[in-house]
């Protein structure tokens, strides 16, 4: 098979890559200088020191991000051309470089709003204590907040929709956990969330039926119902990492792998306010206590925003 066709185009697609990344980088201080210069002949005065520097800079910045642009580009040419001679398999060892978030002049990187624990982080347990102001606290989960934690592509949480109620009722998934929907009743449900970046509408269905399912990609709690009936609900609290643990019957907890340093740690329960604290770990350890304030059932609507219907719970 003759590939020389094949090797031309892809050296056309890189180079013409290259040729649009340095045009759009290089095209931001043209059009500032243009600007500048539109502004300094409207004022009729000379370009003064600091203005010559700062364009100075401006084309020293724009030379090592256009220096930066063209290396990835002959990386990622490299690659692909060992992907064409060894029949579309990549190399062992190989990785596709990607393309850096750079910012521009005078723009700083925006900062995470997760920041990662380095991975030689040292790493240690928290042990403490949760109660609730009523006396009684069920389902209560205490988690590591404020890390970013690989997310859970593959894995899968069921719920089972049976006798017009969800099982299990409440639920603690890591980010990026697929959780599917089998019905299991005879009758239509329609589950949904109105839970900001998890919001989703799976639409009607009964037994029998493909069950329909949701990836939950944003920390927080998802608050789910179906549209038909109302006394249907469910908690799904969506963690940022692996690190979290369920509290014992009698309030205590053991959250293992927290990383050594300042950790902001949250205890949550469905139907109580989630209480946080900030603990210093160190490589002993560390020790937590929370209480939580119970917050009493709030009715909801349908997934238009309006009052159910007729149907009979």
């Amino acid at each position: 098979m003759n590939r020389a066709p094949h090797h031309r185009r892809l050296i056309s697609l890189v180079v013409a890559s290259v040729v649009a990344s340095v045009a759009v980088i290089a095209g931001t201080p043209s059009l500032a200088m243009a600007a500048d210069a539109k502004d300094k002949d409207k004022a009729d005065a000379a370009p003064t020191a600091a203005e010559f520097a700062r364009l100075e800079r401006e084309v020293a910045e724009q030379r090592q991000l256009i220096i930066q642009m063209l290396q990835i580009e002959q990386d990622r040419y490299t690659i692909l051309l060992k992907l064409l001679q060894t029949g579309g398999q990549i190399p062992p060892g190989t990785t596709l470089p990607g393309v850096p978030s750079l910012p521009l002049p005078g723009h700083a990187a925006a900062p995470s709003a997760e920041p990662e624990a380095p991975a030689s982080t040292s790493l240690a347990v928290v042990t403490g204590h949760v109660q609730s102001r009523a006396g009684s606290l069920k389902d209560a989960y205490v988690y590591l907040d404020q890390v970013r934690g690989s997310s859970a592509h593959g894995r899968t949480l069921e719920i089972k929709q049976k006798d017009k109620q969800f099982s299990p009722q409440v639920a603690v998934v890591q980010r990026g956990t697929n959780v599917v929907f089998p019905n299991f009743d005879a009758i239509y449900h329609n589950v949904f969330s109105t839970s900001g970046r998890n919001s989703f509408d799976l639409g009607a269905y009964r037994a029998g039926e493909t069950p329909r399912a949701v990836v939950l990609s944003t920390p927080g709690v998802v608050d789910v119902f179906c549209n038909i009936h109302a006394r249907m609900n469910a908690a799904i609290l969506v963690v940022p990492s692996s690190v979290y643990t369920k509290v014992g019957a009698d309030g205590s907890f053991r959250l293992e792998n927290v990383p050594v340093g300042s950790r902001k740690l949250v205890a949550w329960s469905p139907n109580a306010k989630p209480a946080q604290q900030r603990v210093e770990v160190t490589a002993a350890g560390g020790q937590a206590s929370f209480t939580l304030d119970t917050l009493a059932p709030a009715a909801h609507a349908n997934k238009l925003g309006q009052p159910y219907g007729s149907y009979k719970d």
